[in-house]
């Protein structure tokens, strides 16, 4: 374990300690409710994801495995500061364990709210949504392949607010991605802005300034920026949503490469407990290189049990210019939420 990761994990377990042995305040009544809250107040929570895939891409096995498997702690110290501390036993593309989440978050105002340790990086919808929420199994090509944090997280510190159907978040990042160490300086920027249209309609705007290490030194680094836009209806039963990236990156022989991509989901709720989804995803690695794309239909199926547990089923039919022997995909998965 690196000394930063060493550093953030005896903050996380010494501020949990300090709480049970400190002499706690007295317990607050709220002010709507006659039920009284005391603090430090904890719960474990996780979720697990196991699949079942049958790829039509030549030499591909169908398969049993498990995608995801994910248990840890969350919960008040105060009515100001809350912990997040998250392992995933199984993580893709790899199937080895990971720190997932590992940050305190600081409820000031409304309008001012402060998050340090390991934590998702505030840039789009789809990547800092945890993923059993999201209405498709995974979360789309574009926003995979664009982005540049490992499980969408980095280490570093946020601000965020919101008011009035305003809302925003803008954090300092090592620029590296979840557990891994940085090596170049300056630090990466990435925040984004939200606004609510309607009740129901809402666009947002986010952008990523960084940079990345293109050989063993230090000195070695490259820029890279993104930017995107999105939108999303939460109407019921039917809702929409869709994002669109441009990134590029500079490199280290002069020149850049220029990538983009996007979708756009649509579900509708059959009942309260069926929905069904399409999703048209497009990706584009570079920009400069014709007949350089790749696109998926998705059509699917999600019936929830309870909460966010559900069964999933996920049809893919995909086209990859580049690369033509990859075939269509079926998945099936079953989320069990703790």
């Amino acid at each position: 374990m690196t000394p930063k990761r060493t550093a953030l994990t005896l903050t996380i377990f010494t501020a949990l300690f300090l709480t049970h042995f400190a002499v706690l305040p007295p317990t607050a009544t709220s002010q709507t409710t006659t039920s009284e809250s005391s603090y430090p107040s904890y719960k474990i929570g996780g979720f697990l994801q196991q699949q079942f895939i049958a790829d039509e891409t030549s030499g591909s096995p169908t398969r049993f495995y498990t995608h995801r498997a994910r248990i840890g702690v969350t919960g008040s110290v105060t009515d100001r500061i809350s912990v997040n501390f998250i392992g995933g036993y199984t993580e893709p593309p790899h199937d080895n364990p990971k720190l997932v989440n590992a940050f305190i978050h600081f409820d000031i105002d409304p309008l001012f709210q402060v998050r340090t340790g390991q934590f998702f990086a505030p840039f789009g919808l789809e990547g800092p949504e945890p993923i059993p929420l999201n209405p498709a199994i995974e979360r789309s090509t574009a926003i995979r392949q664009l982005n540049t944090f490992a499980l969408f997280r980095d280490v570093g510190i946020q601000v965020s607010g919101s008011n009035s159907g305003f809302s925003y978040a803008i954090a300092v990042l090592n620029g590296t991605g979840a557990n891994r160490p940085e090596q170049i300086d300056p630090k990466d920027v990435v925040g984004r802005i939200g606004f609510d249209v309607t009740n129901e309609l809402a666009i947002g705007v986010s952008g990523h300034f960084g940079q990345y290490q293109t050989g063993p030194s230090t000195d070695d680094h490259e820029s890279r920026f993104r930017s995107g836009a999105d939108i999303s209806y939460k109407g019921s039963p039917l809702f929409l949503r869709g994002e669109y990236i441009i990134r590029e990156d500079d490199l280290p022989e002069g020149g850049s490469i220029k990538m983009n991509g996007g979708y756009l989901l649509g579900g509708y709720e059959l009942t309260d407990a069926l929905e069904t989804i399409v999703r048209y995803e497009y990706y584009e690695p570079n920009t400069d290189v014709e007949d350089n794309h790749f696109t998926v239909f998705t059509i699917g199926a999600n019936y929830y049990f309870v909460g966010n547990t559900r069964i999933s089923a996920n049809y893919e039919l995909r086209d990859n210019s580049l690369n033509p022997a990859i075939k269509n995909l079926f998945t099936v998965q079953m989320q069990l939420t703790l």
